[in-house]
């Protein structure tokens, strides 16, 4: 499961980057389903830091479009950053929700 992730990680940050120079199809769909499948490796500890970052890059991408010349690439990149780790913060929302359920259901 591991490798698995990996590689979903590689195709959401390969995407992140070149989605902000070309048009690639579906890219939305992409790094969502990628953010998803990669955060399975992480620990539940994890998960906080997960979220923030997606929280902070998706409210703030845009305030990089600001800088000249290279605002806009940026702007880009750190919003499909940001959409990529929305795709693993609801899957971490889900996960966790998950083991409150299982916790609170079954006694060990």
């Amino acid at each position: 499961m591991g490798m698995i992730c990996a590689i979903a990680r590689l195709i959401g940050i390969a995407v992140t980057i070149v989605g902000a120079f070309i048009v690639i199809p579906q890219a939305a769909t992409i790094l969502l389903v990628a953010g998803a499948i990669s955060i399975l490796s992480y620990k539940p500890e994890d998960y906080i830091r997960v979220i923030v970052a997606a929280l902070l890059l998706m409210s703030g991408a845009s305030a990089l479009n600001e800088i000249p010349a290279i605002g806009a690439p940026l702007a880009a990149i750190f919003g499909n950053l940001g959409l990529f780790l929305v795709g693993s913060s609801v899957v971490a929302i889900a996960i966790r929700a998950y083991m409150i359920v299982k916790s609170d259901w079954v006694k060990a």
